[in-house]
C-alpha cells in the first residue's frame, strides 16, 4: 500500500485528536456520575473504556460511553438543568471527535480547517439540542429557577455566537 503525502497549512496531529477524545470521554463520565460513590472496579472499567476509545477509535467505543451515560441519566435522579446541558454538549463533542479520530491513524495529520468546520457543525446542531434539553428538563418535572433559565439562555447564546464567529467553508 502506498502512502500519500499532502502539504498542510495548519496540521493537527491525530494523537492530539485522540487525546481530545479521551479528555471528552472522561469528562462526560465524570459529569454523568458526579456525586456518585462508584465501586473501584467500575471506575477501572470506565478508565479502560476511555483508554480503549483513544487507542482504537475505530471500534466506536465512544458510543458505548454514551450508552453508559444514558443508562445513568435514565436510572438516576433527574439532573439539574446546567448539568444536563453540559452533558449534552460533552456527548455531542465526544461523538464528533471520536468519529474524526476513527478516520485517522497515529501518524495522520488533519488540517485545522477540517477540525474548525466540524466544530462549527456541532455548534449549529447544539443550538437546537440545548433548547430540547431545557424542554426535556421541564417535562421531566424539574423546577427551573430564574438562574437556570439565564444559564440556559447564556449557553444557547454562546453556541449561537460560535456558529456566527467560526469560519465558514469557502
Amino acid at each position: 500500500m502506498s502512502e500519500v503525502s499532502v502539504d498542510l497549512v495548519r496540521p493537527v496531529p491525530a494523537w492530539a485528536l485522540r487525546g481530545v477524545v479521551g479528555v471528552l470521554g472522561a469528562a462526560t463520565l465524570l459529569v454523568a456520575f458526579a456525586g456518585a460513590r462508584l465501586h473501584p472496579v467500575l471506575v477501572a472499567g470506565f478508565v479502560a473504556l476511555v483508554v480503549a476509545a483513544v487507542v482504537i477509535p475505530g471500534l466506536g467505543l465512544t458510543a458505548l460511553v454514551v450508552l453508559v451515560v444514558a443508562a445513568r441519566v435514565a436510572t438516576g435522579e433527574p439532573l439539574a438543568l446546567g448539568m444536563l446541558m453540559l452533558l449534552v454538549l460533552l456527548v455531542h463533542l465526544m461523538l464528533w471527535a471520536g468519529a474524526l479520530a476513527a478516520r485517522t491513524s497515529w501518524r495522520t495529520q488533519v488540517e485545522l480547517g477540517v477540525v474548525v468546520q466540524g466544530l462549527r457543525d456541532v455548534a449549529i446542531v447544539q443550538v437546537g439540542v440545548q433548547v430540547l434539553a431545557v424542554v426535556a428538563t421541564v417535562l421531566g418535572g424539574v423546577a427551573l429557577g430564574g438562574g437556570d433559565l439565564w444559564r440556559a439562555l447564556a449557553l444557547v447564546a454562546a453556541i449561537g455566537a460560535s456558529v456566527l464567529l467560526l469560519p465558514r467553508r469557502s
